[in-house]
């Protein structure tokens, strides 16, 4: 889960780049593969971009999140949009959408398989027949560690940010706070890695009657994402 820290670090230092970003390339994807997508539902939400993007795209889009500070930050920026803070692992809604996204890597911070096949098994339930699940996942080769790197000043206090990777799949986000030279506070996150004919199956599993897995979301991309791009059929 995200802390208030990395919520705020999150908004302060432009993390929010990527749904930026998606949200162009999700509604390109949308018109070319002529998909009716009147509701859409983001889980794992952040700060409310790509919600907002495709709000102003036409869509009833509506976010959740696990953090409290991402939804406040979000309620705060777009209060004209419904946001709910809650577990993905146990959501349930009443609504019904037909795009269910989720983006940021935020599948990987589901550590458990099991707890991610629930995922899965929920969001099968409340999506329109037809209807399409879209997400990103790690590519394991674009986690490298790095050394620490400064993010600058918040509150006064200097921020440092360093990924960390061990052999059995798993990644750690680390941030460190210092006062001067002092390190005052230490913030991990951890991600597990998965294989994406792995995911592939569990959506199977679960009743998807079509999944699969792409670099490039538009097959006219010239380049290969940073991420697998996962697309499930109901």
């Amino acid at each position: 889960m995200y802390s208030d820290l990395f919520s705020r670090v999150y908004d302060a230092f432009g993390w929010n780049y990527y749904p930026e970003e998606f949200a162009g390339l999700l509604q390109r994807w949308i018109e070319k593969n002529q998909i009716r997508v009147r509701t859409m539902l983001d889980i794992g939400c952040g700060t409310g971009v790509l919600c907002n993007r495709m709000h102003a795209y036409g869509i009833d889009a509506q976010g959740m999140d696990l953090s409290e500070g991402m939804i406040a930050m979000a309620r705060e920026k777009y209060p004209e949009l419904v946001f709910e803070q809650g577990n993905m692992i146990t959501y349930e809604s009443d609504r019904q959408f037909d795009l269910v996204t989720s983006t940021c890597d935020a599948m990987n911070h589901i550590l458990d398989p099991a707890d991610l096949q629930q995922v899965m098994q929920h969001v099968y339930g409340y999506l329109e027949p037809d209807g399409y699940f879209l997400f990103d996942l790690l590519k394991w080769e674009e986690t490298e560690e790095c050394e620490p790197v400064d993010l600058g000043e918040l509150d006064g206090k200097r921020l440092q940010f360093q990924i960390h990777r061990t052999t059995d799949g798993f990644v750690s986000l680390q941030i460190e706070v210092f006062e001067g030279t002092q390190l005052v506070h230490t913030e991990v996150i951890r991600e597990r890695m998965y294989a994406p004919d792995q995911i592939l199956q569990m959506l199977r599993q679960t009743g998807f009657s079509k999944a699969w897995c792409t670099d490039r979301l538009l097959a006219e991309e010239s380049e290969q994402a940073s991420t697998w791009f996962i697309i499930a059929r109901k």
